[in-house]
């Protein structure tokens, strides 16, 4: 079985379309973080809803359908709010707004033998964590054979004696650099991992962005540089 891997979309629709079309699998799995940042929160939410995708709750997800801080980076922080309350709340139906604050923050499933935990951001914080590569082969991974997370916006994978740890990076928003999004395949009857990158219209996606930021030209730039380089400076 071909699990695709994804998280931190951001509602970057035109990322994640790109990704489905890309990669080759059976099931999906999405770490968190479908909204805020992009300027298609629904439409991310409805994609991931049509392709049947097991989701956790990101931090992001829980700011936009509890009203509560994200707490994100100093630097993101004033841009997540923008984008929250002038496209993320009035473009997400009430309907899907309660079903969107209703996902767990974790899940342990078992596909062919192989026990995976995925959360957002770490097994003892599922929402604010922050695993890094040079943090991970210290994590405990609570009985599993694998651990996904994802938060970080940069790829990594991790393989210890005692632990595995696979983060796929940000499909919507990368930051390790690399502008395209980003993503992993597992298969779980080889127990291994294959990180992809796919291509999309970036320009195109920051006009409709542009248009639904309004004056905020200061929180339009940020993101602009970073949806354009995969850097936040």
């Amino acid at each position: 079985m071909r699990i695709l891997v994804i998280s931190d979309v951001h509602a970057n629709l035109l990322a994640l379309d790109s990704v489905l079309s890309n990669a080759s699998f059976d099931e999906v799995i999405f770490l968190g973080d479908a909204v805020d940042y992009g300027p298609f929160p629904f439409e991310v939410y409805s994609r991931l809803k049509q392709v049947r995708a097991r989701r956790v709750l990101g931090n992001h997800d829980a700011a936009a359908a509890f009203g509560v801080d994200c707490r994100s980076s100093p630097q993101m922080h004033d841009a997540s709010t923008v984008t929250r309350e002038r496209i993320t709340v009035p473009r997400m139906p009430r309907r899907a707004m309660q079903a969107l604050g209703k996902v767990e923050r974790r899940m342990n499933l078992d596909f062919q033998g192989l026990r995976i935990t995925a959360v957002h951001a770490s097994p003892d914080d599922e929402l604010y964590g922050f695993v890094s590569k040079e943090t991970a082969s210290t994590l405990d991974v609570h009985g599993a054979d694998l651990l996904l997370l994802g938060h970080t916006h940069v790829p990594y994978e991790v393989k210890t004696e005692n632990s595995w740890v696979v983060n796929p990076g940000s499909a919507g928003m990368p930051m390790d650099g690399d502008h395209r999004a980003s993503f992993a395949v597992l298969d779980t009857r080889r127990r291994e991992v294959r990180f992809g990158r796919a291509e999309y219209d970036v320009e195109s996606m920051l006009t409709k962005l542009n248009k639904l930021i309004g004056e905020e030209t200061r929180t339009y730039e940020l993101l602009a540089r970073i949806f354009r380089t995969g850097r936040i400076g």
